[in-house]
């Protein structure tokens, strides 16, 4: 966004600004204050900044209106295509925000203002709200987003910490509820615990052991190959004593066909087909197709079918003799395949019986397995004892090995328990202290932002209800929530949330204070404050202060944009009577119309009022002494209360020129002055003086006028001349222009010794004290 002083906010078919409206901002003037009574357009200026800074218009929101609020942004009997909101800078540069579609657009995008907007539904939003909530609102003013990953980093290692540590302790007392198991099934010894066997077990060598197994398994293994051919060998005897006989049959079978069959068998064959299929075509032939003779055709289609029979019977008992040649071939090649094993198995026993140095405890048999395969069931039983003690001396070792494969297993996984637990309780300490930390350097850093923010909300609630916000405001982390603020506020001695005890006016006052103590953190020269009619339910005479405090801060803003409702500032800025300090630029809305939307209208002071009344051709003399007789009124009344001056007591404190003019009498009126200062030309400063004495005077004579010309209809008034009511008119205008100062207000600051000052220092009054 720009930088540079606001120079105006143009507002098209944009909510209440039906047509299109300028608001010009004031050079030199970084408060603008926007007076209207309700409905005359005061929010709609504040959205008009909303939505170039946000895109947003805030003021819809939580109205029970929904979602798809946007189809209210334009003015009625308009389009979203109409809408403008255009904010020009003095430098030249601007942003400008329309529709593209149904979606905000901005050109300049660069130039989009920074806002801070508080709406008079908003103000003590943060007071009531929940502590989650009221962090959320303060969370980026405490920018520790790195220190939070690393707390949550930690507290994540501290928890996965706990867990190992449990889980380590939990796999440790399991292991060693193994061991101990272990160790009960192999017979404890007293005077040695479960561990110390074990780890006395997995440090015996068992090299010894390990080759025993291995070679007893290859003589088992052998051994066991054997026994399986005697059942193999019988088997096939009995395989090929079948084959044989079966071989025998079906050789005879095809002898006894072939004998039946004639030589020319196959070329018979053939010939009685073709005769069978002519037959079956032409069942009952009167002659023979053959031989055309009329005697062989009776019966012929049934010799050729017998003829095939005989035939095929040949043909049957070639395959049969085949299949039990091939049957009897596979028996016998079978039968050699059994004898080149066993031979090879004979070999394999030999190599592991001689392949390891057997110890007393393995008896190997005194012969080898017989050549002879038929003699091999007696070597069996013979040397089957020795078979049966080597399975068991495997089975032994073989247990044995697998207890110490657990044992083993249950230490390794105890040794690796302890380790990790040991390492846990090492570290755990450690990361929880750094943790911890972490916590406390955050919470410490959060609350010093925190103590700063509320000082700052003490500092502004001071300025409103003296005595009752210095130090008595405080904003602190709930230690036990993370991310949750505590707000709580001294109220008769006792620390409370405000909500519980503070009225509704006090606590629009804090909200207020809230919202500008953070605003006031971050970069406001680089910002636009903006205050939506806020003083609604502030009281008197707290009201004044607030207006003070607002006018003391907004300097420290980019801009300051304040819409209010309430008469008593539109009053004090036509009397001038705003604080010397209380410079601003006063904007005052008149009446909305939906033809025109908003409307704005000129406020005059009241002292220009006079001097344009006094300035006519034709001047209203009723008017002059009127309006000059309010204006003198006002000018003796701020006089008689800055030198406490005596004025009748009386229940109303309204007083009458009658009884302020006399008030002001004596060493008082002897010594009143005031001096005009300006700077030339040259920027040498330059100081008129005007005694007021003669003036009063003078207004003491002749201030009869005013109630005889401007006050009242009396025939009286019909024989005063004209110059009369003219004199009181300029006397008025000439009192009042040196006291006031249109810039800067009237001379209510004290300067030390001296005299009363305005904050300009453009007017001085002397005396400084009443004379005695």
């Amino acid at each position: 966004m720009s930088s540079a002083a606001l120079k105006s906010l143009g507002l098209t078919a944009f909510r209440g600004s039906a047509g299109s409206f300028v608001l010009p901002f004031e050079k030199g003037r970084k408060l603008t204050l926007v007076y209207g009574e309700n409905g005359s357009g005061k929010t709609t200026i504040c959205d008009g900044f909303e939505f170039l800074a946000k895109g947003e218009v805030g003021s819809l929101a939580d109205k029970g209106m929904g979602a798809g609020l946007k189809k209210y942004w334009h003015s009625l009997g308009k389009s979203p295509s109409d809408v403008e909101v255009t904010l020009t800078h003095t430098d030249g540069s601007s942003c400008t925000g329309k529709f593209a579609g149904a979606n905000p657009a901005f050109e300049l995008e660069e130039n989009r203002p920074a806002i801070e907007l508080l709406r008079q539904k908003q103000i003590t939003a943060l007071i009531e709200a929940e502590p989650a909530k009221r962090y959320k609102a303060i969370q980026r003013f405490v920018d520790i987003v790195g220190v939070e990953k690393s707390e949550q980093a930690l507290k994540q290692a501290c928890d996965g910490m706990a867990t190992d540590l449990s889980s380590a302790q939990g796999e440790e007392t399991l292991q060693f509820e193994n061991l101990d198991g272990l160790y009960e099934a192999a017979g404890k010894t007293d005077g040695i615990d479960a561990l110390a066997w074990a780890k006395a077990m997995a440090a015996t060598p068992t090299d010894d052991q390990s080759a025993e197994l291995i070679a007893l398994a290859n003589l088992v293994g052998a051994a066991g190959g054997l026994e399986a051919y005697p059942a193999l060998l019988q088997q096939l005897e009995d395989a090929l004593e079948a084959a044989q006989t079966k071989f025998a049959e079906t050789e005879q079978a095809l002898t006894t066909a072939l004998e039946s069959a004639s030589s020319a068998a196959a070329e018979t064959a053939e010939l009685l087909k073709v005769g069978k299929e002519f037959l079956h075509a032409h069942p009952d032939p009167e002659t023979c197709p053959l031989c055309e003779s009329a005697e062989n055709a009776t019966g012929l289609a049934q010799s050729i079918e017998k003829r095939l029979e005989e035939l095929n019977a040949v043909s049957t008992a070639q395959t049969y003799h085949s299949a039990s040649k091939q049957a009897l071939e596979s028996v016998k090649t079978a039968l050699e395949h059994l004898k080149a094993n066993y031979i090879k198995s004979r070999e394999s026993f030999a190599a592991a019986k001689s392949g390891y140095s057997w110890g007393a405890a393995v008896q190997l048999p005194s012969d080898d397995p017989p050549e002879d395969m038929t003699t091999l069931t007696s070597w069996l039983e013979e040397s089957a004892s020795n078979f049966e003690a080597w399975k068991n001396r495997e089975a032994s070792l073989r247990q044995g090995d697998q207890q110490r494969q657990a044992v083993e297993k249950a230490v390794e996984r105890f040794e690796s328990a302890k380790e990790r637990r040991e390492e846990a309780e090492r570290l755990l300490p450690h990361l929880e202290a750094a943790h911890k930390i972490c916590v406390e350097t955050r919470q410490a850093f959060t609350n010093a932002i925190m103590a700063e923010i509320a000082g700052k909300v003490g500092e502004l609630y001071e300025k409103v209800h003296p005595g009752e916000g210095l130090e008595k405001i405080a904003l602190q982390l709930d230690p036990k929530k993370r991310s949750s603020v505590d707000m709580h506020a001294n109220f008769a001695g006792s620390d409370v949330p405000p909500p519980a005890y503070f009225s509704q006016s006090h606590l629009d006052t804090l909200g207020l204070c809230v919202f500008l103590a953070l605003a006031l953190r971050e970069k406001p020269g680089e910002k636009i404050l903006i205050l939506d009619d806020v003083l609604g339910s502030v009281d008197e005479p707290h009201v004044e202060r607030v207006i003070g405090m607002l006018y003391e801060f907004s300097q420290q803003f980019q801009h300051t944009i304040i819409t209010t409702h309430y008469r008593p500032w539109r009053e004090k800025f036509r009397w001038g009577r705003l604080r010397p300090d209380q410079q601003c630029q006063f904007v005052e809305l008149t009446n909305w119309a939906l033809d025109g939307g908003i409307r704005m209208k000129s406020t005059v002071p009241e002292i220009a009022r006079l001097q344009r009344l006094l300035s006519e051709e034709d001047p209203d003399l009723q008017a002059i002494c009127g309006k000059a007789g309010v204006i003198l009124e006002e000018a003796l009344d701020f006089l008689t209360l800055q030198y406490q001056c005596s004025v009748p007591r009386k229940h109303i404190a309204a007083f009458t020129l009658g009884e302020l003019l006399p008030a002001i009498r004596g060493g008082l009126r002897t010594t009143l002055k005031v001096e005009t200062v300006s700077t030339d030309a040259a920027g040498q400063e330059q100081v008129d003086a005007l005694e007021l004495k003669p003036i009063l005077d003078e207004l003491g004579q002749i201030a009869q006028t005013r109630n005889l010309m401007g006050a009242h209809f009396n025939s009286l008034s019909f024989d005063l001349l004209d110059a009369d009511a003219m004199r009181f008119g300029q006397l008025v205008e000439q009192l009042a222009s040196a006291l006031v100062c249109q810039e800067h207000g009237w001379p209510n600051r004290p300067k030390t010794g001296s005299y009363w000052q305005n904050g300009g220092d453009t007017r001085r009054l002397h005396p400084l004290q009443k004379p005695s």
